[in-house]
């Protein structure tokens, strides 16, 4: 079966409201991520997962008009959301994106898709330990991992956070973290979480003259 991305959004965000549609380099912040996803080399499904709730229409809305599937469930209950895409599009695997994460470096998607295929882990990531950025963060999960994780989770905030329990419990699980070859100044991120960060990120990517792969180079040892 074929692995999917599902990004996971919504509209009231407590920092910045509405931040999916707002404008980023001449179109939204969606729009970006939904296309950066494109760019990666494994053709993945893209769904939008997002709450039922009404402050969510404009998105929905949004992310059809873009061409990708969308699936509506509870507002708080992420995990759930979750479980309602993978019930409708059966897949191997799934990456989990955060929506709010314009500048994702597509290459992490190929290199995770490698991994995964290699050794069927049930988490490919580069957050355990972070050392890229905030920002261009990839989790690939196995679906029936997370769907038997599932069913056991009652924490409000592992359901909110859905990768949060894989790493609390890592002995449990087979996880491939995927580390950068660079250093980073903790402080610097590309994910969007105040209105402010909008212009910093804008000004950042106007100025940079390399690609991604010389500023992010992927440490190919374990």
């Amino acid at each position: 079966m074929p692995l999917i991305a599902i990004i996971q959004s919504r509209m009231t965000s407590e920092r910045f409201p509405g931040k999916m549609l707002a404008p980023f380099l001449g179109k939204p912040v969606l729009a970006h991520v939904v296309e950066r996803i494109q760019i990666s080399k494994i053709n993945l499904k893209i769904i939008l997962a997002t709450s039922n709730n009404y402050t969510d229409d404009p998105l929905a809305i949004y992310a059809k008009h873009l061409g990708i599937d969308v699936v509506r469930g509870s507002h708080e209950d992420v995990m759930s959301r979750f479980v309602l895409v993978l019930n409708k599009f059966k897949c191997d695997a799934f990456f989990r994106v955060c929506g709010d994460s314009p500048l994702l470096f597509p290459l992490l998607f190929d290199k995770a898709a490698s991994i995964y295929n290699q050794s069927e882990y049930d988490l490919v990531t580069n957050v355990f330990p972070r050392t890229f950025p905030a920002g261009i963060s990839v989790e690939l999960i196995k679906s029936k991992t997370f769907i038997e994780v599932e069913k056991k989770i009652i924490n409000k905030k592992d359901r909110e956070h859905i990768t949060q329990y894989f790493y609390s419990k890592e002995k449990e699980f087979k996880i491939y973290n995927i580390k950068c070859g660079k250093s980073f100044n903790s402080n610097f991120k590309l994910s969007l979480d105040k209105p402010e960060d909008l212009k910093k990120m804008e000004e950042w990517s106007k100025s940079r003259n390399k690609d991604y792969e010389e500023i992010f180079p992927i440490n190919e040892k374990k």
